[in-house]
């Protein structure tokens, strides 16, 4: 997949995905597309110069379905991807994210498609042996009281640097992210062994992204996600896309192609790399999604 002339802005590595690519047309009449990848596990693993990952197989989904199109796919921080997103709008090149959640500033900045994958939120991961010792901080929900486990001292956690975990956890972050029990590293993937040699007693983390991180660690100790008060059951992610002519719409595009194929087949990936209760959970909860959509359970 390649595009004749790729954006100063967007000037990072360039992958493939693993799909056969869209047979070639007349690439003259097709509108380009830049599909900016984040590349976090497992969404998007890069293997052997290619990328997997249910991320990908639901990016080769959408390109496999959007033939008039010139596909290129660039490795590209989020943070960059928003900035080249907003400056492609002005000039009418369509820069797009494969999944994002919709916020009122994207929603303004950028076109927005429909859910592409409902996915199990944020959480606070514990070994899944401790779970009694995080009954204090527990609601009669089910959901953890982030505010008042970070209160307690004396339980130890790390967060990554730099990165945002949404408005709602960030605000309660704030107000203890220099508190002694909370530490900081800039690679997430050693959280499950911090975990498992008691450094930390829990962490934030997206289930899947942990779960990821843990089985590549290969002797590290099953771990539990608790969900977090006030977060929703799943978050919902969706293709933003640059505010231009074809920008809107490759997003109006996407939807129709949602509307005719709502089983999102890429989601059995994702729940290949779910320990067996947050499995449980996102199924639940999954079902729920698909009964607001009018959608057969099955589906």
């Amino acid at each position: 997949m390649l595009v004749s002339q790729i954006p100063a802005a967007m000037a990072q590595e360039t992958l493939p995905l693993l799909v056969t690519p869209v047979p070639p047309s007349t690439s003259e009449t097709r509108t380009d597309i830049v599909w900016a990848v984040d590349a976090i596990t497992p969404g998007f693993i890069k293997v052997e110069g290619r990328l997997n990952g249910y991320g990908a197989q639901m990016l080769d989904w959408f390109i496999a379905r959007m033939p008039e199109y010139n596909h290129l796919v660039q490795i590209l921080p989020r943070r960059s991807a928003y900035d080249a997103m907003r400056a492609a709008g002005e000039s009418g090149k369509t820069i797009c994210i494969p999944g994002t959640q919709q916020t009122p500033e994207r929603a303004k900045d950028f076109a927005i498609s429909g859910t592409v994958a409902p996915l199990l939120p944020l959480s606070v991961v514990v070994l899944s042996s401790a779970r009694h010792y995080f009954r204090p901080y527990m609601l009669a929900n089910g959901t953890i009281d982030l505010a008042a486990l970070l209160g307690d001292t004396s339980r130890y956690t790390a967060l990554a640097k730099a990165r945002s975990y949404g408005p709602e956890v960030d605000s309660i972050l704030a107000t203890a992210i220099n508190a002694p029990n909370v530490l900081r590293t800039d690679n997430q993937s050693s959280f499950p062994m911090m975990l498992e040699i008691g450094r930390i007693d829990w962490m934030l983390a997206y289930p899947v992204e942990i779960e990821f991180h843990r089985r590549q660690a290969k002797d590290a100790s099953d771990t539990l996600s608790l969900p977090i008060q006030g977060l929703p059951r799943l978050m919902n992610i969706s293709v933003a896309c640059s505010r231009s002519e074809n920008g809107i719409g490759a997003v109006s595009e996407i939807n129709a192609i949602l509307a005719s194929h709502p089983a999102m087949p890429w989601l059995e990936y994702y729940i290949d790399y779910l320990g067996h209760e947050d499995r449980a959970r996102f199924l639940d909860a999954l079902k729920e999604f698909k009964q607001s959509r009018d959608l057969p359970v099955g589906q």
